[in-house]
């Protein structure tokens, strides 16, 4: 019989009071104007706006040329604390600098602590704003210079999930 004493009907009246007028409030104004207390991003149709330190996935960066910016001086790859980038440097003609011939990522061990980043001296890389990182397939999160999955675009899902 203790348990009876827990509901009072006031307190339920006055929640259900509350929760009709809110259900109203979103019922009667969603995707018809903007509404202060509309809590719901209606996402696929609207861009997310997420904040301007967002990690997403590393993207490498070409110059005006269309070469990669990139010199192999292996930064990024000794202060990773995951160990998930693998660089290979090579010689291309008509460049002084060293080129990698194979720039490796591996997405599903990184975790966006940016360090990376932070220790390219020659912005080469970047973390971009796409969101959406799921895959079905394992072998999506391992990303190259060449193939489908390339650092220089999105993902097949990110070409839908970046931020404006």
């Amino acid at each position: 019989m203790n348990w009876l004493k827990a509901f009072n009907p006031s307190d339920i009246a006055g929640g259900m009071k509350l929760t009709g007028k809110r259900f109203r409030q979103v019922l009667f104004t969603a995707n018809r104007r903007k509404v202060p207390m509309h809590f719901v991003a209606e996402y696929p149709e609207v861009k997310v706006k997420l904040a301007p330190r967002y990690r997403g996935r590393l993207t490498m960066i070409k110059d005006e040329q269309g070469e990669i910016k990139c010199v192999c001086c292996l930064a990024c790859e000794k202060i990773c604390p995951t160990q998930v980038i693998t660089i290979i440097k090579g010689k291309k003609e008509g460049r002084k600098m060293p080129f990698p011939t194979r720039y490796d990522f591996e997405m599903e061990r990184c975790i966006f602590c940016e360090f990376c980043v932070e220790s390219c001296g020659f912005d080469s890389i970047i973390l971009n704003h796409q969101f959406e990182l799921a895959t079905y397939n394992r072998e999506d999160f391992s990303l190259g210079m060449e193939g489908s999955e390339n650092m220089f675009e999105n993902s097949a899902v990110g070409k839908f999930s970046v931020a404006e």
